[in-house]
């Protein structure tokens, strides 16, 4: 009898590709990565090639929605793996099966969170720079990981909608289906080998949390102030928005 298959859900720069390697490491998961990104369908060669799918195909692969998941697990099913992938809330919701997965029983949700700040200034660096993912691979290849960003209170509170409204669903759909179906991690908790074992029960993984791999890397590990230019008006914006409780400890 296969398992749940199980949906990373999470919002850009909270550490997701660095959880989908660690998941696919196990040797009972096979966990894709953005599925429904909307520049390409992010899936390997073969995965590409069984469900008649090529890089390019997003418009045939938003078509299809549920059908390309359905057969996507008979693919893993045959294989006797538990099918697993991560993807932004905007991204289910644009192809139209964000409401049904949250409200399926027989899809587990993993919500990522991040703290908001550490995210959204991750993200303007990102948008800056064009550095979205660094593995052990690039992380020497003198990639512009330190830029500054500077400070936008309208881009912030954009981010801060986003973090807001997965927030909710998370919320609600502990309520409407339990444990049993959903689990909330923390970005901060990725490398925690607790955190890991309690992942991979949940997902019905015979996998050991402490054997986890991925060559994703951190990529900006200085003081949080040093990134941001403009960091006294950020702070008195926090302090007057009465938002200073989201600062991370530092």
């Amino acid at each position: 009898m296969s398992k749940s298959p199980f949906v990373i859900i999470t919002l850009p720069r909270s550490g997701s590709y660095h959880l989908r390697a660690l998941l696919d490491s196990a040797p009972d998961i096979r966990c894709y990565g953005e599925i429904f990104k909307g520049s390409e369908v992010e899936l390997p060669p073969e995965e590409l090639a069984f469900v008649d799918l090529g890089k390019k195909d997003t418009d045939k692969r938003d078509e299809l929605g549920m059908a390309l998941l359905n057969r996507l697990r008979k693919k893993t099913d045959a294989e006797g793996v538990i099918l697993g992938f991560k993807d932004f809330r905007f991204n289910l919701t644009r192809v139209k099966i964000y409401q049904q997965m949250l409200n399926s029983k027989g899809w587990r949700k993993v919500f990522l969170f991040r703290n908001p700040i550490e995210r959204y200034i991750s993200m303007e660096r990102a948008d800056l720079t064009g550095v979205f993912v660094v593995t052990e691979k690039n992380k020497d290849a003198g990639l512009d990981l330190k830029r500054p960003i500077r400070f936008d209170a309208t881009r912030f509170e954009k981010s801060m909608g986003s973090h807001r409204r997965l927030t909710e669903d998370a919320q609600k759909a502990l309520e409407k289906n339990g444990p049993e179906v959903t689990h909330v991690l923390d970005y901060d908790r990725i490398n925690d080998v607790t955190a890991r074992k309690a992942l991979m029960g949940f997902l019905g993984s015979a996998g050991d949390g402490a054997l986890l791999a991925s060559d994703h890397v951190k990529q900006f590990t200085a003081p949080l102030e040093s990134g941001v230019e403009n960091w006294q008006e950020m702070a008195a914006y926090l302090r007057d928005t009465q938002q200073m409780g989201l600062m991370p400890g530092r």
